[in-house]
């Protein structure tokens, strides 16, 4: 199958690969199909672009949280693991949207609401957590890793 975007012109991808959100993403309700893109097919990068299959122009840039926090957690209500269907999976996947602002070291990942995907039968769906741990803009690069950039850039 083929989609004309915005940011990466033409794509190329199966229909297996399609990630169904049935109820969309908070405040995109309507966008239902989704692909993901590398974030650059030349480098070894944990971002990855979730494509919009409706809107050529909108894609969210998405990673693993374990990459950024090992230590993770989160959980389904019963209602959750039914809308993706979680009985027949062996095991659910998880992303967080990223937000990259024009100083890439302050980027943020959304860990209160992840998006939970079951592999085999590619149903999805942006969670919202019920815990005070996480929030929708914690930092991704460590304190000093960012002090350390704006020192660099003064």
């Amino acid at each position: 199958m083929q989609f004309e975007t915005v940011r990466f012109g033409l794509i190329e991808f199966d229909e297996e690969d399609v990630l169904e959100f049935p109820v969309g993403i908070y405040g995109f309700e309507r966008e239902q199909r989704f692909v993901l893109v590398p974030f650059d097919p030349n480098i070894d990068c944990p971002l990855q672009w979730l494509q919009s299959l409706t809107t050529p122009g909108l894609a969210f840039v998405v990673t693993d949280p374990y990459a950024f926090m090992p230590d993770y957690r989160w959980s389904l209500s019963l209602e959750e693991e039914r809308q993706v269907d979680k009985d027949g999976a062996d095991e659910i996947s998880v992303l967080i949207i990223v937000t990259v602002p024009d100083a890439y070291t302050d980027m943020t990942g959304n860990f209160l609401a992840p998006l939970v995907i079951n592999p085999r039968t590619r149903l999805a769906r942006q969670v919202v957590l019920t815990t005070v741990e996480y929030d929708t803009r914690h930092y991704l690069l460590p304190d000093e890793v960012r002090a350390g950039a704006k020192i660099a850039a003064e």
